[in-house]
């Protein structure tokens, strides 16, 4: 669901030029989601408490990537940090969360964003 609010909110935010090339890519990172749950499952045995929030740090890898994001790169690390250390009990997974909600409410707040280049 996140990865189709996403490719929701960039066709309507940046226009993309090729349509074509966005649909294809927005296909694509809606497949790849179940089949890396289903390789991290299967094939490297990780169980749920691990798969989660690893699909969820290579999505924010990923989108710092694509936006050349320093802050997105730092809130990967820290939620990969918190939710893979921590990720046995209850305290991980709120602290994790918490990360994320203070992360989009800083992006927010803050003016132009800085990007690595």
């Amino acid at each position: 669901m996140v990865v189709a609010g996403t490719a929701v909110w960039y066709a309507f935010a940046h226009r993309p030029v090729r349509t074509g090339r966005f649909v294809l890519g927005a296909v694509a990172a809606l497949l790849a989601v179940p089949l890396l749950d289903l390789v991290g499952s299967w094939q490297f045995r990780l169980g749920d408490g691990l798969r989660g929030p690893l699909l969820a740090t290579l999505g924010l890898l990923l989108l710092a990537a694509y936006e050349r994001s320093r802050f997105v790169l730092l809130t990967a690390v820290a939620f990969a940090l918190v939710a893979v250390v921590l990720s046995a009990d209850m305290v991980g997974v709120l602290a994790s969360a918490v990360i994320l909600l203070g992360a989009a409410f800083t992006a927010l707040l803050r003016g132009k964003p800085h990007s690595i280049s």
